[in-house]
C-alpha cells in the first residue's frame, strides 16, 4: 500500500492510500514484447537493464523471430533496392549510395529504413533471418537493416581474379547447427598449357566463437555457378542455377552445397522444364530459362513446361523441390496462365506474389484473375523527418526486390 494525495470538491486536500498496480507476469510480458516490432524493442532497451538484458537474450531473439516468419507467411513485406542512375548519357554513372526501402504486402507506401555508401554497383542481395548479404565487385557485407547492426567480411586471399568480377555468393542457416555462413565462388591459378582457371569455393562462417575468416572448402565441386542469378537457401542448403556454357554435354541441374557438412551435389532439373528462354528459340546456352525462390519453406523453380501437342501457349509452372529419403523429386504445384515470364516472390493464402519487369502483381490460383499490387516505378515514400509523400525515386536503372522479415538477430550472432 501507499499514499496518494487528491484534491476533494472542496479544496481540501485529503491523502487515500491505493494498492500498487499488480506487475505483469514474465511469461506475459515476454508473449507481448515478442510481438512488437524492433523499433519500439531497441528503445525499451533503455527503459532499465532488466529490460536490455532480456531483448538481448538470444532465446527472446529466436521467439521474436519465430513469431515475425509466421505473421510474414499471412502479410509478407519485402525489401526494395533501386539501383538509380546518377546521370543517363554515354558513360552512365551508378551512385555508390544504396538504398532500401521495406514495402508490405496491401500498404500504398515504401518506408526508407537503411542506405549505406557500397561505392561499387550492387547485383543482387540475399536474405535471411533479418539479415541482409550485399556482395559488391570489392566488398561482402552483412547488415541488419532493422537494427543498423553492420559487419564488413574480411578480405580473402585465395581469389586469383580481379577484384571487380562478381563472384556467385550465397548466405543461409543451418537449422541444425544455427550457424550462419556465407559461401563464394573462388577462382583460382590458370594453367598455363590450357589455359583452364581452376575453380572452388571458400566459405566465412559468421556467429562462431573466432572472428570470422575466409577458408577453403575441400570438398570436389563439380561444377561452376551463374554469377548472375542470386542463390537461394532453405533448409540448410544453398542453391545455384549451373554455368554449362563451358560443358559437353550441358548439364541440367542445379548446384547444392549443404551448409553442414559442405558437400556438394547436383540436383536434376523437372524434366518436363523447356529448354527454351523468352524467345521461343534455342537459348545457345542461357541457362536463366528458369528461376529459383523459396515458398512457403520449400525451393520452388519457375519456367515453362514442355509444350504439349495441343497447347496453344506455353505453360508456366512453379515446381516445389522435395527430399525422397536421400535423393530429391521436383513436384509441380502451381500452373500458371501468363502471358509473359514472371518470377513468384511469396505465397499467400490461394494467391501468388509475382514479380514482373517493373511491378508485382498477385495471382489467384483459383480464379487465376492478376492484379496489380505495386508499381516499382511509381512508389512513393516519406523520408526521415518528412510528413509528405514524395516519390521514392526517380531514374531507375533496375530494382532488386527480396522477401523481408525484421529481427533482432544481430550481425554476427549464432542462432542454436
Amino acid at each position: 500500500m501507499y499514499a496518494i494525495t487528491m484534491m476533494t470538491s472542496n479544496g481540501a486536500l485529503q491523502k487515500r492510500n491505493k494498492a500498487p498496480s499488480p506487475e505483469l507476469p514474465d511469461e506475459l510480458l515476454l508473449e507481448v514484447m515478442s510481438r512488437l516490432p524492433v523499433k519500439s524493442l531497441l528503445r525499451f532497451k533503455c527503459v532499465s537493464k532488466a529490460w536490455r538484458t532480456t531483448i538481448s537474450d538470444p532465446s527472446f531473439v529466436q521467439l521474436h523471430l519465430k513469431i515475425s516468419a509466421r505473421r510474414w507467411e499471412q502479410n509478407p513485406s519485402f525489401l526494395i533496392a533501386p539501383h538509380t542512375l546518377d546521370r543517363d548519357i554515354q558513360g552512365t554513372i551508378f551512385p555508390g549510395n544504396i538504398e532500401f526501402y521495406q514495402w508490405q504486402q496491401g500498404v500504398s507506401e515504401a518506408r526508407l529504413v537503411h542506405d549505406r555508401d557500397l561505392f561499387r554497383l550492387v547485383r543482387f542481395f540475399s536474405h535471411c533471418d533479418g539479415l541482409v548479404l550485399v556482395p559488391t565487385g570489392t566488398k561482402v557485407y552483412l547488415f541488419n537493416p532493422a537494427t543498423r547492426d553492420a559487419l564488413t567480411l574480411p578480405e580473402s586471399s585465395h581469389n586469383k581474379v580481379p577484384s571487380f568480377i562478381h563472384h556467385p555468393v550465397g548466405f543461409g542457416r543451418h537449422p541444425r547447427t544455427g550457424m550462419y555462413k556465407v559461401v563464394r565462388s573462388l577462382f583460382g591459378s590458370t594453367d598455363c598449357k590450357t589455359g583452364i582457371v581452376s575453380i572452388g569455393m571458400e566459405v566465412c562462417t559468421v556467429g562462431g566463437p573466432a572472428p570470422p575468416q575466409w577458408r577453403e572448402i575441400a570438398g570436389d565441386q563439380p561444377y561452376a555457378p551463374v554469377s548472375s542469378v542470386p542463390a537461394q537457401s532453405v533448409k540448410g542448403g544453398v542453391y545455384w542455377i549451373v554455368d554449362d556454357i563451358n560443358f559437353e554435354p550441358r548439364p541440367r541441374g542445379l548446384l547444392r552445397f549443404d551448409l553442414a557438412d559442405e558437400a556438394f551435389n547436383l540436383i536434376s532439373l523437372p524434366s518436363d522444364l523447356s529448354d527454351l528462354g523468352d524467345d521461343d528459340s534455342d537459348n545457345d546456352g542461357d541457362n536463366e530459362h528458369f528461376n529459383l525462390s523459396v515458398l512457403h519453406g520449400e525451393l520452388s523453380l519457375t519456367g515453362y513446361r514442355v509444350n504439349e501437342p495441343n497447347d496453344v501457349h506455353r505453360l508456366v509452372v512453379v515446381w516445389a523441390l522435395m527430399e525422397d529419403g536421400a535423393s530429391f523429386v521436383w513436384d509441380p504445384r502451381y500452373t500458371l496462365y501468363v502471358m509473359e515470364p514472371c518470377h513468384p516472390i511469396a505465397f499467400l493464402p490461394g494467391t501468388l506474389m509475382l514479380r514482373f519487369n517493373r511491378k508485382l502483381c498477385l495471382y489467384d490460383l483459383q480464379s487465376r484473375e492478376l492484379a496489380n499490387a505495386c508499381e516499382l516505378s511509381k512508389m512513393r515514400c516519406r523520408r526521415h523527418g518528412s510528413t509528405e509523400l514524395e516519390l521514392a525515386w526517380k531514374h531507375v536503372y533496375f530494382c532488386n526486390v527480396i522477401p523481408y522479415m525484421e529481427s533482432l538477430v544481430p550481425v554476427g550472432a549464432h542462432m542454436a
